[in-house]
């Protein structure tokens, strides 16, 4: 019988040595946090553990089939990071093959008088299965995607929530979740993490997995290790066989009862510390636990996956039943193993055409650029047929195929799947931006007085980090004219980040030896000195392939130094506003799809708006100044056969207006003349170009402003 004394010593010696280790497993770390915040937890933890270890919860006999309903979030990066389907099942077939011990190395299992593991290796007889069914009884390849870079990347429980950038987590009592990321928070510990579980014991919406794309599966990306094998271990209750004692001195060499310490199973001896090598003789422990099933000092068991070694092959009886009691005992997860799961889940059903759906390595993308279209349909699919509106070619049959948008505009994209008997359908309205290349012509002045609504698909785009709300234009406040952008951050404390994109501007024509000017003006307020919210700005020289920082500014620098201010903030004058200079955009730069974008980083803090940005040569400085054209607008745009040029002058000047193609010719002029202060009004007559993308270039009293013009 275990002794349930030692519980309050464990409870004692808790807080300095508890899960001291830390490796590429963050499991240790999360279950630490826990029992941070919740310390009563320990207790339940410690007694739950040895009621399995003493024989007092056993495992349920069962000759049904014991198979866990699995879904797979992945949450990536503009396509990195966003694996295949087939990287996807080598995941599951890995945890088919490793806790069946279907496992080519099973050979490496010693069975040595001093490492005599050979005869405990078991098979659990549990199968992994996708699931086919989501929690609406809707058909699924038990997969879904987000495109989310402020989530996928030094990832934690933000990954679990979509509000917070990730992918909401499938009932815990009906699936097992698996969170695909590109990078996972090591809470500044040394080594990278590859991946973390939740235990059972302490199950919420956030149960399951959260695993590197590159430590997940044996294809693809993946390196093919067993970190997936073993944090689904910790998910089904399994602790490190290297796990210290609770109430020692923070190794794992014990020689308390074997089924009370440690990992709570006799026979996987215990060890000082994790190993990262396969020694065939290693023994860092001297004592022998109390009951403990050698009857000797037995060597490291390193061989199992609950370790850290390379060579992990194997799980022990021990191991065996602590997962079987947990899969009786603990409710969630009895529901879960149960048959009526399985059919509510559908992994038992058929693989039948269910649904034509894809995904591509980039959805924004400058003319002249190829889109790599992915099919995901589902299943038994032999054929497909796609139609790409404004691409070429505009319809193939091939599965992956590749695809070049020369137009600028907005595109839908069509996939028809078929098994040889039925046919299904998918249209993704909008799914392809294609920008103009060039771009806008410098100098570039955004003050937000033409601009409609916020993402405009055009001068714009937001990606918005928690699905409830993003940059959104404002008439309310503003540093110039009557507009801004700005972010409805009051309290928001997701962590999440918020991205304003700009479209593509023509930077190929700055001479290399023009720096360049870039300014905008901001406001913004912290709610309580704690709060860090970050205002990032990047630039990109890839049509916003790759993105460069440039400039950060965070906390209290961000808010000016400014007192904080508890209600929901907003600019009152002039002098609430801070003009920010950027002057680190080099020559490399100077490319004809240039573009920028602002990010925010929440963190419960107020509102923050933008204002006022110009961009130029330095060469130009001087010219350009607040005031140029006020109420400059084209219309309509798109148009056909006739425009009005509307704007209105300050000052009696001489003024001209010249129309310039893609290629930076000039093709009309629209006036060169002397004007009267006030409103000014020009129509033109189109009709003698061709459609394209031009721009509207008008300067007066040495100032200069551009539209763009599209015509149809």
């Amino acid at each position: 019988m275990k002794k349930f004394g030692l519980l309050l010593i464990a409870l004692i010696g808790y807080s300095s040595t508890f899960y001291a280790q830390q490796g590429w497993c963050g499991t240790d770390a999360q279950l630490q946090k826990t029992f941070a915040a919740n310390p009563e937890l320990i207790n339940e933890f410690i007694e739950h553990n040895i009621r399995i270890s003493s024989g007092q919860i056993q495992g349920a006999d069962r000759s049904d089939p014991i198979i866990i309903p699995v879904v797979v979030h992945v949450i990536h990066d503009n396509s990195v990071g966003n694996i295949s389907y087939d990287q996807i099942l080598s995941g599951i077939d890995m945890l088919n093959v490793d806790y069946n011990r279907l496992n080519a190395d099973t050979v490496d299992t010693r069975n040595t008088t001093e490492a005599p593991f050979e005869p405990l290796a078991v098979s659990f007889d549990i199968s992994f299965a996708l699931a086919k069914l989501d929690p609406d009884g809707n058909c699924t390849n038990g997969v879904e995607r987000r495109n989310s870079p402020g989530a996928t990347y030094n990832a934690g429980e933000n990954a679990k929530y979509y509000s917070s950038g990730g992918l909401d987590a499938w009932p815990r009592d009906q699936y097992l979740n698996i969170w695909i990321v590109n990078s996972i928070e090591n809470d500044g510990t040394a080594g990278v993490t590859l991946g973390y579980a939740q235990f059972p014991q302490f199950a919420d919406d956030g149960y399951g997995v959260i695993i590197r794309h590159d430590s997940y599966g044996t294809v693809g990306t993946a390196s093919g290790d067993r970190t997936l094998t073993h944090e689904v271990g910790h998910c089904l209750g399994l602790l490190h066989t290297f796990q210290g004692p609770i109430w020692g001195a923070g190794t794992g060499c014990h020689s308390s009862d074997c089924g009370a310490a440690g990992d709570f199973i006799c026979d996987t001896p215990p060890a000082t510390e994790a190993h990262w090598s396969c020694p065939a003789a290693h023994n860092s422990c001297t004592s022998i636990p109390t009951n403990d099933p050698f009857g000797f000092d037995a060597y490291d068991q390193w061989e199992n996956y609950m370790s850290y070694a390379p060579c992990q092959n194997m799980f022990s009886q021990g191991q065996y039943d602590m997962v079987s009691g947990n899969l009786t005992d603990i409710n969630f997860l009895a529901d879960l193993v149960s048959l009526s799961n399985q059919t509510a889940t559908g992994v038992l059903l058929p693989e039948v055409l269910c649904e034509a759906a894809f995904y591509s390595d980039r959805q924004t993308i400058c003319a002249g650029e190829t889109v790599n279209f992915f099919d995901d349909s589902y299943f038994n699919v032999t054929g497909w047929t796609w139609t790409f509106t404004g691409g070429t070619a505009s319809s193939t049959t091939d599965q992956n195929p590749s695809v070049v948008y020369n137009t600028p505009g907005t595109y839908d994209v069509t996939l028809q799947a078929t098994d040889g008997i039925s046919n299904v359908s998918t249209t993704l309205t909008d799914y392809i931006m294609v920008l103009p290349d060039p771009g806008d012509l410098p100098p570039y002045k955004e003050s937000f007085e033409q601009v409609t609504t916020i993402p405009d698909n055009d001068r714009f785009f937001v990606m918005d980090g928690n699905g409830s709300g993003s940059w959104e234009l404002t008439n309310s406040v503003s540093y110039y004219g009557d507009h801004c952008v700005y972010i409805n951050n009051h309290g928001v404390d997701d962590q999440s980040t918020d991205e304003l994109i700009s479209g593509t501007i023509d930077l190929s024509g700055v001479d290399a030896a023009d720096d360049i000017v870039f300014t905008f003006r901001y406001a913004y307020r912290q709610r309580t000195s704690a709060d860090d919210e970050w205002l990032r700005f990047y630039v990109s020289k890839d049509c916003g392939e790759t993105w460069s920082p440039r400039k950060n500014i965070h906390g209290a620098t961000l808010a000016d130094d400014q007192s904080p201010v508890s209600a929901s903030w907003a600019p009152a004058a002039t002098s609430d506003w801070v003009e920010v200079s950027v002057t680190n955009i080099t020559t490399d730069y100077y490319v004809s799809d240039f573009r920028f974008k602002f990010t925010f980083e929440n963190d419960g803090g107020n509102n923050f708006y933008l204002d006022y940005i110009n961009m130029y040569p330095e060469s130009m400085t001087g010219l350009i100044n607040e005031g140029n054209f006020a109420g400059l607008s084209v219309y309509p745009n798109p148009a056909s056969d006739q425009i009005i040029l509307s704007f209105n002058i300050a000052n009696q000047s001489e003024c001209s207006a010249v129309i310039i193609d893609a290629m930076g010719n000039i093709v009309g002029e629209i006036f060169n003349q002397s004007m009267n202060a006030g409103n000014q009004q020009f129509v033109y007559n189109t009709s003698d170009l061709s459609a394209g993308v031009y721009f509207i270039q008008i300067t007066g009293d040495q100032q200069t402003e551009t539209l763009k013009l599209i015509l149809e």
